[in-house]
């Protein structure tokens, strides 16, 4: 059996209450701020080209590189694990998120741009694994469903995050001064005040050797890793062609092309924070076919819609249906680790980058090759149909090792 710090004495229920309650604090503080520095930076990649002189072709290679990068870093957080545990690996690993962004805002030419963005995919690929293998940990010793409030404070955190750099902006050209700002002043003391309360001992040297022998298997694996990969594709197609669209095709009016992430991302926090009691009530697998049906119906009103509003409208509903697929995954990753070894949430967590990297160029690419705007969106809605298929992976009867 394994053993780790919050788990070896087996404290009564009362007597480990608080600690529980406080390393959730600090889990909803570590998602926070990884979404709110991610969508920073992310905010500001079209300063950061110009600023830079970077043309189009090597800003698309640059934004292409950094999910690989994510990907290694989530591999190799899934090596330091089990030698330093979660809580270890992801408090120097978050402060170094805001880190490179501050690096980011000084780097003034494209060769020392590319070792900080080298150092933002690792450390940002870290974060997101060693975050959700606290979520998973954590859910299994409440006994209840917590890990979609988890990626709502990030959805929350990207979006305050996405506000900031959009008014800060407006004030002050200079692309360092609200990335130091944001990531320095703000980021960083909250960051390290709050991770000593971190769940300790996930996935670390207190595990016994027939834990650490045990192999997680990639068969049940493959249906979560399906859907994760999809779902952060619909996720990236949005942001990267829902502008576009709304310009292009719709004529819509400045604030209503730039507003389409946002407009999305509020469902997408509506139904992470609500999800929990949702799936304790109703079962994963029911909770992510209808999730995925919203997917599918948002995209197509998008593909038909007569103005910007009922496209707006559209992207509201795809954020509603993307919502749930990334916490449930990670759930049923965690149930396929039962020592908490942290393999299978790493293993998992680089598919999001899988998606993140097909989706992002997807429509975009189509449609500089000559596609109608309208028929491009049918593409993601049948993607999304497969992630009704392959929900049968949330079933936790197969994701139980």
């Amino acid at each position: 059996m394994a053993k780790t710090e919050a788990s070896a004495s087996t404290p009564s229920a009362g007597a480990i209450a608080p600690v529980l309650r406080r390393a959730r604090v600090a889990g909803f503080v570590a998602f926070g701020a990884q979404g709110f520095a991610f969508s920073l930076l992310t905010s500001e990649v079209a300063n950061i080209q110009s600023r830079l002189g970077i043309d189009d072709g090597t800003l698309s290679i640059l934004l292409a590189v950094v999910p690989v990068i994510a990907g290694v870093g989530s591999v190799t957080a899934g090596f330091l694990v089990g030698r330093y545990s979660s809580s270890t690996v992801l408090r120097v690993a978050q402060v170094l998120v805001p880190f490179s962004i501050l690096l980011a805002g000084y780097a003034s030419s494209f060769g020392v741009m590319l070792p900080v963005l080298a150092l933002f995919g690792l450390t940002v690929g870290a974060v997101d694994a060693t975050t959700n293998m606290q979520a998973v940990a954590l859910q299994k010793r409440y006994g209840r469903s917590i890990i979609l409030s988890f990626h709502g404070c990030w959805a929350l955190g990207a979006f305050v995050g996405s506000a900031a750099a959009s008014l800060t902006a407006r004030f002050d050209g200079k692309v360092y001064s609200n990335l130091y700002l944001a990531s320095t002043i703000l980021v960083v003391p909250v960051l390290l005040a709050f991770g000593p309360r971190l769940l300790r001992g996930i996935g670390d040297e207190t595990l016994t050797a027939e834990a650490k022998t045990i192999k997680i298997p990639w068969k049940p694996m493959g249906a979560i890793c399906v859907v994760i990969a999809l779902a952060y594709l619909g996720d990236s197609t949005v942001s990267s062609a829902g502008g576009v669209y709304m310009e292009k095709e719709l004529m819509a009016h400045g604030w209503q092309y730039t507003a389409v992430y946002a407009v999305y991302s509020v469902p997408l926090m509506i139904g992470r924070f609500s999800g929990d009691k949702l799936t304790d009530r109703f079962g994963g697998v029911l909770i992510a076919r209808i999730a995925a049906v919203c997917a599918v119906l948002g995209f197509l009103l998008v593909c038909v819609a007569p103005d910007a509003w009922v496209a707006l409208g559209g992207f509201a509903v795809v954020g509603l249906g993307i919502s749930v697929m990334a916490p449930l995954t990670f759930a049923a990753a965690g149930r396929l680790d039962p020592h908490e070894t942290g393999i299978a949430v790493a293993r998992l967590n680089v598919f999001n980058y899988v998606g993140f990297l097909l989706g992002a160029p997807l429509l975009t690419s189509l449609w500089q090759a000559g596609l109608p705007y309208r028929p491009g969106w049918l593409i993601p809605a049948v993607l999304a149909v497969l992630m009704f298929v392959f929900a049968y992976g949330f079933d936790t009867r197969r994701t139980v090792a």
